[in-house]
This record gives C-alpha cells, structure tokens and sequence, in this order.
C-alpha cells in the first residue's frame, strides 16, 4: 500500500495569501496543442496560437500526455480547489468518452491526504464549464475555447508572459538575442507566393548565422520549438522543420493576434552549462515565494525530460536566485499575471543570471518543492526527481505490485498515468526520491527497463 502524501504548502494556500481574492479559483491545467486535436473537447486554438514541430505526431499520445499526465501532475499540488479536467474521447469514431482515464486520475489523486486532495471535475467541451458566478479561472496555457471565462490573468497578458519574443523585450537579463518577425499582415499571408518569399526571408537570418546558437518559436512547449544549432548539420535539420513550420506560423496569424507576434522567432547565443529551474509563486503584488530549484533533465535534442531537486541544498540556492527571482516577480506582475510560475535560468561568463525561459503556470519540477516534508524530514530522502514523460510497457496495476516496497516506502510517487487505449502500455511521470543521488539513480533505471521501445526518439 503506497503511503499518504502530505504536502508542505498547496496552490491553495498560495492564492489564499492575496486577500484581495473574492471567489474560489478553479483550475485547467489542460495544455493545448499547436496541430492535432486530441480530442472533440478542445479545439485548436486560432488566436492562441501554439508551435509543436517536434511533439509527439500520435494523437492518442498527445491527448494523454497534455489532457490527463500534465494536468494530474501539476493538479498534485492544488490543494482543496476545482480541477476541471477534460474527457479523453473513447475513440475516433465513437461520441463516448473513454472512462479509464477518470480511473487514473482518481488514482492518482487517491494518494494524497484527503484535506490536500483536488475536488476533480469532468468536462467534455469548454462549453460544460459552468463557474459560480464569484469564481475565476486559472489556466496553464490560454486556448480560445476558454477566453469567455472570467480568469484570474486576462487571456492577452497570461499569453504575453508566456511569449519567448516578449521575454527578449522584458527588460530581464536573458542571453543576446535577436527577433525575427513577419513583416507581412493578416491579409498579405493569404497570399501563397507571399508566403513563400517571406518564409524564405526569414529563414535566411538562420542560414547566414554561423553556429552555435538556439532558434525558439515563440508559443512552444516543453523543448518543442527549441532548436539548438552547434553545427552546420544541426542547422539543415533545423532548417528541414522549420520551413514548414514557419508557413504554418504566417498561416496561424490574423487580425484577432497580429498585435500579438505569434509568427516570429528568435535566435539566441547559446550559454556553456546547465539551467537551473526556479519555481515561484507570485502574489498579485510584492515578493514571489520561492518554492524549488531544481536541475534539470534535457535530452540530447534539447527536450525536457524532468527534474532534480536536492533537499540540503535549497537554502543556499534560494539566497542566491532571490534577487532574479524578484526581476522576474516584478514583470509579470507589470503584465498582470499571478501565480505559480517556473523560470530556467543559466549562469554567464561573468556570474550574472542569464533567464532563459519564463513559464508562467505550473511547470513540471514544482511539486518536487512541496515534498520536501514527505522525502527529507521524514524520510530521510534528499534526493528526489521527476521524470517526464514515461511510456511504460506496463499497467498502473502491474507497475503497483512490481515497486510495492518502493511505493510503500515512499521512494515513488506516481505524479500522473494515463493508460493508452487497449490498455497495452502507459503514458506516466514519476517521481523517484533516495537518500542520495546514486541510489535514487539505480531506482530510476530499475523503472525506466520498463520503458517501451517505440516510443524512444
């Protein structure tokens, strides 16, 4: 039996420090999809607009990876709110929904202590979303479908805190970079042989750079629009998706987005070392609370694969990331946004902190920060990762009997499943924690065997 997780702090408390909030905030942690609709509920987002060239192309993965792992393992940390979650379709042609999937979430949530645990709400369409006439709704990512809702950020700003372009122009230390926008409007893209001779002007700011830097789309995900160029063959490959990729981005923009420069991209001096990510909470106004920083996991293709955190070491990182951390606090808060937010920051040459990334939602490492509780003191844990995401060859029932002890002991925590359709394997993130590195690496690599082999890239 895996043993009850108590957190040190929830979302809930965090929101509750602004007196100012009138009703209760409910949650969709969903994340949208740039191409492929995962499922009837969600639409594509026109306004919103998104960039996924390297995601995962199954639709069925996608849909569980962004409607039911992310939102679980971001929702872990909620604490007593509304976790509005969407329905996975049963399949292609059916109009059922697939019931499995509120099997695992309930799961998954079942191992938090019942005064922490989410009140977890089923939708099929944005359109089931009925909110008391008080409440306000919190998102990880701005969709369309979602824009009539009252929110606790307006959809424009939470965007604009997001956008990778908007980030360059914050003010905030970030490597040396350049934009490049389209200088075409909403009606010339229309236009194919416009199109074509602007995509060809753009990339040629790609082809005339010698290496090494990183391209990055401005509204991509987890890695999935991060190009990094070392060499000239990095350069063509990029080049390969990016073609394609930057004539979908011109067709992505109208007059509902224009002001918003969803079709532009920018390239950026690439920094020697790795990024640590910071994970913050920022109030409506004054100083962010800073829950976690975390070393990160990022794959030979620059995805993100997960996240370390080490127990004994986060006072003295906290003292040394406050002072960005409070930059980073104060530009949001320019934007209008609030809450929970990630930011990935690397070391320059002369010491100063370089912020490579703003993610203003939950981002994957921030539940590590609320276990410190449940691993380290009373565990003796002070090594914990999370590992994201995992396609196991097993059902949540198999993985269950096979780490029993582990589970028990509290050494793995399932932060989110998903089981694929037919039930064959699984779509999961985990969290795996140890008295050190070495032993939470050999416990990492005993669930990862488990791993199936076609979805390694």
């Amino acid at each position: 039996m895996a043993s009850t997780i108590e957190l040190d702090c929830t979302l809930k408390q965090l929101y509750d420090l602004d007196s100012t909030n009138d009703g209760p905030i409910y949650l969709v942690y969903a994340i949208p999809t740039a191409t492929v609709q995962m499922s009837r509920g969600i639409p594509i987002s026109t306004k919103y607009a998104y960039q996924d060239p390297l995601a995962h192309k199954d639709t069925d993965i996608q849909a569980r990876i962004f409607t039911q792992v992310v939102p679980q393992l971001f929702g872990m940390i909620a604490g007593k709110m509304n976790l509005i979650m969407f329905d996975l379709d049963a399949s292609e042609s059916s109009h059922n929904i697939d019931p499995q999937a509120r099997i695992d979430t309930a799961e998954v949530m079942e191992q938090l202590a019942e005064h922490q645990r989410p009140m977890t709400m089923y939708v099929r369409n944005a359109s089931d979303i009925v909110l008391p006439p008080t409440a306000l709704l919190a998102v990880a990512n701005p969709m369309d479908c979602l824009e009539h809702i009252p929110a606790t950020v307006p959809a424009e700003s939470h965007y604009r805190a997001l956008s990778k372009r908007d980030l360059v122009l914050s003010g905030l230390l970030t490597p040396p970079s350049v934009i490049v926008d389209t200088i075409l409007d909403a009606d010339q893209v229309l236009d194919p042989s416009l199109r074509a001779a602007e995509v060809s002007r753009m990339l040629h700011t790609i082809e005339e750079k010698p290496p090494s830097y990183v391209v990055k789309l401005p509204q991509a995900l987890s890695g999935q629009g991060t190009f990094l160029i070392r060499n000239k063959a990095e350069r063509s490959e990029a080049l390969a998706v990016l073609g394609p990729e930057v004539d979908r981005m011109l067709r992505q923009l109208n007059r509902a987005n224009s002001h918003l420069h969803p079709a532009s991209f920018i390239l950026q001096e690439m920094v020697a070392g790795s990024a640590m990510a910071i994970s913050l909470f920022v109030p409506k106004s004054g100083d962010p609370v800073m829950t976690s920083c975390c070393n990160q996991f990022i794959d030979a293709s620059g995805h993100w694969d997960g996240g370390h955190i080490s127990y004994s070491q986060q006072h003295h990182l906290r003292v040394e990331y406050m002072p960005v951390a409070k930059a980073i606090a104060t530009y949001v808060q320019r934007l209008g946004y609030y809450g929970p937010l990630g930011a990935d920051v690397m070391t320059g040459l002369d010491g100063e902190h370089l912020v490579i990334d703003l993610n203003t939602r939950v981002t994957g490492s921030h539940p590590l920060g609320f276990m410190k509780g449940y691993f380290s003191v009373t565990r003796g844990f002070n090594d914990a990762a999370v590992f994201f995401p995992l396609f196991l060859g097993v059902s949540l029932s198999e993985f269950k009997q096979r780490f029993a002890a582990e589970l028990a002991q509290g050494r793995i925590v399932i932060a989110g499943w998903c089981h694929e359709r037919g039930g064959k394997g699984s779509v999961s993130t985990i969290i795996i924690a140890g008295e050190d590195q070495a032993r939470l690496g050999a416990l990492a690599e005993r669930v990862k065997e488990l791993r199936k082999l076609e979805h390694h890239h």
